[in-house]
């Protein structure tokens, strides 16, 4: 009994045990400034693009997207080149901060931040009670924010009120991506494997038992 007991236990941690990528531990709500890139890191974020504001993202932002696809949650942040501070960083559901604005000043409030988005356009954030006006990017009094050509030919425009940065090598724009839900390690899989067999074994114990 002591030993199929043993097996159980065995087989359910084997099971559960080693599960990764769990949702980050760093969670901001809203637009922040000043905030450590370590902080980002290991907070559970992955940076999954990274390039001066001079660096064109692509029309849908496609370039800047391609490798981001690892999570269903997305940061966009904006720093010094080379800078371990970020001086603007907001986040959300990736679906979210990607929902399409039009091509005009609306904004959609994602995560406490106000978000816009549009193919051959613009794409951006800033903090709430900010006055928003997308001339393409947001030329409006929006001291904590950033904001991002999705046109062909142009880069990134501003990180909160230092503007006009589409040509600029000193600023950088970053994507950072991270999961809400934990995922198994692929190494995971073969543990859970064991368990199972460490349950099957336990049951045919009882079965010969009886």
């Amino acid at each position: 009994m002591k030993l199929k007991s043993c097996a159980v236990a065995i087989g359910l941690s084997l099971i559960f045990a080693h599960t990764a990528s769990a949702s980050p531990t760093y969670n901001p709500v809203g637009a922040q400034s000043g905030v450590s890139l370590a902080t980002v890191t290991a907070g559970g974020w992955t940076l999954c693009y990274q390039a001066t504001m001079s660096v064109f993202i692509g029309n849908s932002a496609q370039t800047a997207l391609a490798g981001c696809g690892g999570g269903d949650l997305l940061m966009m942040a904006g720093r010094e080149t080379g800078s371990n501070t970020l001086l603007a960083l907001a986040e959300g559901d990736k679906s979210q901060v990607l929902f399409n604005t039009g091509k005009n000043s609306t904004t959609h409030v994602v995560n406490g931040a106000q978000w816009w988005y549009s193919d051959d356009w613009s794409w951006g954030f800033t903090a709430l009670g900010d006055t928003v006006n997308n001339n393409q990017c947001d030329i409006g009094d929006s001291p904590l924010s950033m904001c991002l050509h999705t046109v062909a030919g142009a880069g990134g425009y501003r990180i909160n009120n230092i503007t006009g940065l589409n040509s600029s090598t000193q600023y950088e724009k970053l994507l950072f991506v991270a999961s809400s839900r934990a995922v198994p390690e692929p190494a995971s899989f073969g543990l859970m494997g064991l368990g199972l067999l460490g349950l099957g074994w336990a049951r045919r114990s009882k079965r010969n038992a009886i």
